[in-house]
């Protein structure tokens, strides 16, 4: 028996004994020498603060400006390089006899203007993300554009001579006219916000700020 206990204490020296701090935590003891340190069990990193830049709102209210008169001079220009397709189909308007030719001009103008409009939302929703980081003042910014954008055209449209004026004799002011102008300007603040949004949030999914916030 007296050998039994010699060979265990034996064996209990030659395995390496890891020392306790005094809350019982294993601590890992340098092979320089040096006091003992506990050892990392979660260590999670601080989240560094981030700093969104100023007059955000400033910015996010002149690039929706810009961008709806823009937009708006934009179709203007669309609609006089175009005057002889609008202008046969005022005439062919006016006897009843649109013919699929014209119509299909008319389709082709149309979509044109609605791409070139988007991409423009979707380009001032990315300098927005640049510039203010903050995905609503994107939205803002386009919704602002729309507005502009529509009430622009509308104005436009009361000119008699314009081109764009399928019915020859300019837009006249009524209560049905105004109610379809304000109908027709909410349904392109709400477009041009959603598609502003869209830029922003591409411009920022990466940024410091977001990716924050989702962790």
């Amino acid at each position: 028996m007296t050998d039994t206990m010699n060979e265990s204490t034996g064996l209990s020296s030659l395995v390496p004994t890891v020392p306790l701090d005094p809350i019982g935590a294993p601590t890992a003891t340098s092979s320089m020498g040096g006091t003992p340190s506990p050892l990392p069990l979660n260590d999670p990193r601080p989240q560094p603060h981030v700093v969104l830049p100023q007059r955000g709102l400033y910015y996010a209210l002149l690039a929706g400006i810009l961008a709806g008169v823009f937009t708006a001079l934009l179709t203007i220009v669309l609609v006089l390089v175009f005057a002889a397709t609008f202008q046969a189909a005022r005439q062919q308007i006016a006897v009843d006899r649109l013919t699929v030719k014209t119509a299909l001009a008319l389709a082709g103008v149309e979509l044109l203007t609605m791409i070139l409009s988007l991409f423009a939302g979707f380009v001032v929703g990315v300098i927005v993300g640049r510039i203010a980081v903050r995905r609503r003042l994107g939205f803002l910014a386009g919704a602002l554009a729309g507005a502009v954008f529509s009430l622009l055209i509308f104005l436009v449209s009361l000119i008699p001579s314009y081109p764009g004026n399928l019915a020859g004799n300019g837009a006249t002011i009524t209560t049905e006219s105004l109610v379809f102008a304000f109908l027709l300007l909410c349904l392109e603040s709400i477009g041009g916000g959603l598609v502003s949004l869209f830029g922003t949030w591409v411009a920022t999914v990466k940024h410091p700020h977001y990716l924050r916030l989702d962790g």
